[in-house]
Formats: C-alpha cells, structure tokens, sequence
C-alpha cells in the first residue's frame, strides 16, 4: 500500500470518528423531569384533596460524573434519600406524600365530616419547581422553589438554593467558605445590612417595619453563592412578617473580610 493511500485512509477514519462524536459530552446539561400525583380524602364528591407536583431540573447522562454528582446531592437535600435517581425519588416522595396524606389526615377528617366549614383544613398541595444558574465561573446555583399547603389559610413559598462547583460537581459546605466560629461576626454584618436595606439605624425601627419581632438577627442555612458576593436568603416568616416575603441580603466577601477562606475565594477564579 502506498504512503499516499495510507494517508487518504486515515483521515476518511479521522472523518467518521469526529461525525460520530458527541459534541455535548462532558457538558453540564439539564433536563426537566416530572413525578405528580392527587388523591382524594374520602369518597365523597366534594371531598377534600391532595395534590403533589415535582418538576425538577435533572443532570442528563452527557453531563457525565459530575452531573450524577449534582443529582444525587439534590436528591438528598430535597428528599433524604440516597442510591436512588432522581426520577426515582421523585416517584417515591409523591406516593409517600399521598399516602401519609390519607392515613393522617382521614381520621381526623371523619370527625369533622358534618362541618363543612372545616373542610378547606383538609387541603393539601406540595410543589416544586427548581431550575439552575451559573452562578460564576466555577460554581452553579440549582433552586427549589417550594409551594405548599397544609390546611393553611395562605401558601407556604420557600427557596432552597443547592450551590456546587460546577466543575467538579462537589456540593459546596459553610465550612468550605467560612472559617470557624464565622456566626459570630457574621450576624451584625447581616443586620447591618438589613438595617441600610430598610434605611433605617436601630433595631426598634426595624421591628417598627415588621422584621425581628420574635427572633434575633442569625445566619441563614440558605444562601446563593456568587462570584464577588453571597446572597442570604430568608424565606417568608424567617426574621419578618409574612407578608413581607422574602428576604434577600446581597453581601461582598469584601464587606465579610476575614471569615471567608482564602482557599475559597481562590477556587472561584
């Protein structure tokens, strides 16, 4: 075989081999996946009813290890479960929601049956939605937004932020950024910020506004990270009146200082 010949071979081979690859390979990509479900109480045609939807953002296969990384943390986080996909534990929490739903709440129901002004206790919905941001360079933010009502009068609404490095897919801890012991300087940081939010200078004007009426100023377990700032979320009834909603508190790690780690601040870059 001449050299000419070996050559035109080996780059038709080169051709087919590029024409099969998988240009998404080894991206971090998202699906939408769905688990829903609604039972009624009782048989009765007016009786109450539980309905649960999860419409949740899923890592695809091409996203590789690191995806499955991500999936299985938020299945953690969000459904205390472990060794089983998403889509899967999605499954298993909107049965287990209904059925807990029925055996709790049926008892209590037939007591109540004959006053139906008691019926709208016995209305139950659990929501969420969840999508993802890229947050910086390096890390990724995946969102839950919970609705949910348990016989209450009004919705609860939450956001459970789930911050990663989207280049590992290794869930990012308080003690990956914050030095020990952060709480205790971190907690006037916050309320001085909350303070400028509201443009006010003391804690009784701030409680005049409807916030820290029954709690003191604490550090939030959830938080979006960012790449100059960390943004502190309080969910609706936290440290406010609920009609206040929710309370988010954008700090730089500039204004945190020293209770950042540098180690930190160095793996967003």
């Amino acid at each position: 075989m001449s050299n000419r010949l070996k050559f035109t071979l080996l780059m038709v081979l080169m051709a087919i081999l590029t024409g099969c690859r998988n240009d998404n390979e080894g991206k971090l990509m998202f699906d939408k996946i769905k688990a829903e479900k609604s039972v009624k109480l009782s048989n009765e045609a007016q009786s109450p009813s539980c309905s649960v939807s999860l419409n949740m953002a899923c890592a695809t296969k091409e996203s590789g290890e690191v995806g499955q990384k991500i999936n299985a943390e938020v299945v953690y986080r969000l459904f205390n479960q472990e060794g089983v996909s998403m889509q899967g534990a999605m499954d298993q929490y909107v049965e287990q929601y209904c059925l807990t739903y029925r055996s709790h709440m049926l008892p209590l129901y037939n007591e109540d049956r004959a006053d139906s002004t008691k019926r709208s206790w016995y209305e139950f919905h659990y929501i969420i939605n969840s999508t993802t941001e890229q947050t910086s360079r390096n890390t990724l933010a995946y969102l839950a937004t919970i609705d949910y009502s348990e016989g209450y009068a009004n919705s609860v609404h939450e956001l459970q932020p789930i911050n990663f490095y989207s280049t590992t897919g290794n869930y990012i801890k308080t003690s990956d950024i914050f030095v020990s012991g952060y709480e205790i300087k971190l907690t006037p940081i916050l309320l001085k910020a909350l303070m400028e939010k509201e443009e006010v200078n003391n804690l009784n004007a701030l409680k005049a506004k409807g916030y820290l009426q029954t709690v003191d100023m604490y550090v939030p377990q959830n938080y979006i990270v960012g790449e100059s700032t960390i943004t502190f979320i309080f969910n609706p009834s936290e440290i406010a009146s609920l009609e206040l909603g929710t309370i988010e508190l954008v700090l730089t790690y500039a204004q945190m200082g020293n209770i950042i780690k540098p180690k930190f601040l160095k793996s967003l870059q």
